[in-house]
């Protein structure tokens, strides 16, 4: 490959860390430390999607899937451990795309779960790329 595609292949997947990662800090935080009144984001509405769908320990999956998702982003923003944290989070979204599909419709519940799913799944084959502490230290 050239020079000029390997340097946009590394900004592209920088800023897509970056945004994804974002995503799961911002919607991870609230959910680990039990904050925020948005039922889409907060403990509660994760604690009662975990008990619809039939799993024990609602409270404490909600506080580890919180978890998983504010460090896996972090992993994201730093590159570290990129392949590993896009698998976690997809696994993680790939179950809410199933519950929002199988629960509600695709449009206006499924498809951001899957979006998110997709780039993660993108993040997962590619690496974090030439600008990520994997290229770096491995």
């Amino acid at each position: 490959m050239s020079p000029e595609w390997d340097t946009a292949a590394a900004w592209g997947l920088l800023i897509l860390r970056l945004g994804i990662g974002l995503i799961f800090v911002t919607h991870g935080y609230p959910k680990m430390a039990g904050i925020g009144s948005d039922p889409k984001v907060n403990r509660e509405g994760l604690q009662n999607s975990v008990r619809r769908l039939g799993l024990p320990y609602p409270r404490e999956m909600a506080i580890v899937i919180g978890a998983m998702q504010f460090f896996g982003g972090l992993m994201l923003w730093l590159g570290f451990g990129t392949r590993l944290a896009a698998f976690m989070l997809a696994v993680i979204m790939l179950v809410a795309a199933t519950r929002n599909f199988v629960e509600k419709q695709f449009l206006g519940s499924a498809d951001w779960p899957f979006s998110l799913l997709t780039s993660l799944l993108a993040l997962l084959f590619l690496g974090g790329g030439a600008l990520s502490l994997d290229w770096l230290l491995f």
